[in-house]
């Protein structure tokens, strides 16, 4: 047997239980390694009868009418054989062929087209991507999808419109998600045109709730009248799967943000120490600058007193020279003058 849950409302990507403030359609992703997708069928094919829909021929979905979307089935990704067939009458298989399904998706598969022989459209199964992100609190998201086999390419718009919720939407195409604000619309089906102001052809009011995200399926014969099965038009609004980044838990936002800010610390306290290292760099530069003009100053000093030094014992020298050359010259005096009375003595001896 394949792994087939109905998940209901409840969608996460994980192989526990979704987080209690999970939305009722929210998809959680959890992890990279979770293999998980999520499928759901929708009935649009206008003159098809029920069906089931059969997964590796297990019946997934049973007695699908025309307008019914199912529950999102949770499925582990890979590729399976699909079939659809008659809910009355299970040899008459409308679809039998090969699917992949990629992990960590959320898809809508629409049975699209006619059976009726020499119909317009040809049946076949169509897929989408419910990729809708959770929309802010006061907002809605809205895709429209055009699976209407008679109706042309159109314009979607709302207010009189005054909003354009799609433009140009041709056959088994949809348009991206918009975000519109949350609150009741009038939903306006025009004929495509190059100013989105063709005739209202078709409108429904919708009532779109704060957060969540809806697909808008144009199904139906827009001309009953001409077509193979009395099935008129119509729009039938579905609440989507939308994807959150909350990771599993009540607390992983805030535990997010306290990462968010334990960088932040960090980062201060990085910028603290480069400003402290730099600053004790600076401080230590200051202090060698000081220590060499210090030293720079004891050896000026230094120089100086030396020079001084120098200046005196030059200065004594030459006073203990000038010193001698007077004691000299004394002598030389002292002696020349004894010598002169010396001589005066003998010229004395002589005259007498």
């Amino acid at each position: 047997m394949i792994a087939v849950g109905l998940v209901g409302s409840s969608v996460a990507f994980a192989t526990t239980s979704a987080p209690s403030n999970a939305d009722a359609n929210q998809v959680t992703q959890v992890g990279e390694t979770q293999d998980s997708t999520f499928v759901r069928v929708l009935h649009a094919s206008p003159d098809a009868p029920a069906v089931d829909v059969r997964v590796e021929n297990e019946t997934v979905a049973s007695n699908v009418s025309f307008g019914t979307v199912s529950e999102y089935l949770e499925l582990q990704a890979g590729t399976y054989n699909v079939s659809i067939v008659a809910a009355e009458n299970a040899s008459t298989v409308v679809f039998d062929d090969e699917v992949a399904f990629e992990p960590r998706t959320v898809t809508t598969i629409a049975a699209s087209g006619e059976i009726s022989e020499g119909a317009n459209t040809s049946f076949e199964p169509v897929r989408y991507q419910d990729d809708a992100f959770t929309p802010a609190n006061d907002t809605s998201a809205i895709s429209v999808v055009h699976l209407s086999p008679d109706a042309p390419a159109v314009d979607v718009t709302a207010a009189n419109g005054s909003v354009v919720l799609a433009d140009n939407v041709t056959f088994q195409n949809g348009s991206d998600y918009v975000a519109v604000p949350a609150g009741n619309y009038t939903v306006e089906i025009r004929p495509a045109t190059a100013t989105d102001d063709g005739p209202v052809v078709y409108s429904a009011n919708v009532s779109l709730d704060a957060g969540e995200a809806y697909s808008a399926f144009a199904v139906g014969y827009l001309n009953v009248e001409d077509a193979p099965a009395e099935t008129p038009f119509e729009v039938l609004v579905t609440e989507d799967a939308t994807f959150s980044l909350q990771l599993p838990g009540e607390d992983e936002p805030a535990n997010e943000t306290t990462t968010e800010e334990e960088t932040t610390t960090e980062d201060a306290e990085t910028t603290t120490e480069e400003e402290t290292t730099t600053e004790e760099a600076e401080t230590t530069t200051e202090e060698e600058t000081t220590t060499e003009e210090a030293e720079t100053t004891t050896e000026e000093e230094t120089t100086t007193e030396e020079a001084e030094t120098t200046t005196e014992e030059e200065t004594t020298t030459e006073e203990a020279e000038t010193t001698t050359e007077e004691e000299t010259t004394t002598e030389e005096a002292e002696t020349t003058t004894e010598e002169e009375t010396t001589t005066e003595e003998a010229e004395t001896i002589v005259e007498n």
